[in-house]
């Protein structure tokens, strides 16, 4: 069972998910981060993966010596191999800042765990679509679909009506280890 249970997966130490969150948001130019995966194959054999968000006005070869500064940095301190998508999102806008709170708020009133990303706005001429990612709880006791229904519901009451939800369902371990 040992030999076996890297190979077919197992879940990650979470005090080394935790160490890997902390050493990528000590970089100041990264605003947060979501969908981090761990593949632990045995001892020196580990593969990380992540999105890390950068501010959409950054310079785009500045982002990237930072990400490939802490892909290295990960190799360095933790013995693994670190592939991190950048995600660009908007941290000056003072309405995206305010509906991103608002959602948040939505979604954590159905479970207090979850939490959004990636949340962008595109505005048209009779609506405009707020797009994010949730996370939520593996155990959460409605389907995907159930959620993204009453998500759009919500949303849709802000500012009468005026706001579609695009939303996308990440499962996480939420509350497990808080």
């Amino acid at each position: 069972k040992d030999s076996l249970s890297p190979l077919v997966g197992q879940a990650p130490d979470w005090e080394f998910v935790k160490e890997i969150e902390s050493t990528v948001l000590s970089y100041p130019e990264i605003v947060g981060i979501h969908d981090l995966i761990v593949h632990n194959y045995g001892p020196g054999q580990s593969m990380v993966s992540l999105h890390a968000e950068v501010p959409c006005d950054m310079d785009v070869v500045h982002a990237h010596d930072i990400i490939d500064t802490i892909e290295f940095d990960l190799k360095q301190k933790f013995d693994c191999e670190a592939t991190i998508h950048m995600d660009p999102i908007a941290v000056d806008n003072a309405r995206i800042n305010d509906l991103k709170d608002k959602v948040s708020a939505i979604v954590q009133t159905i479970d207090p765990r979850m939490s959004i990303h990636d949340f962008r706005l595109t505005d048209g001429p009779r609506h405009s679509n707020l797009i994010f990612d949730v996370v939520a709880a593996y155990n959460l006791r409605m389907s995907d679909e159930e959620l993204r229904q009453q998500i759009r519901r919500e949303v849709q009451r802000l500012a009468g009506g005026n706001f579609y939800a695009v939303v996308q369902v990440d499962k996480s371990y939420l509350g497990e280890h808080d």
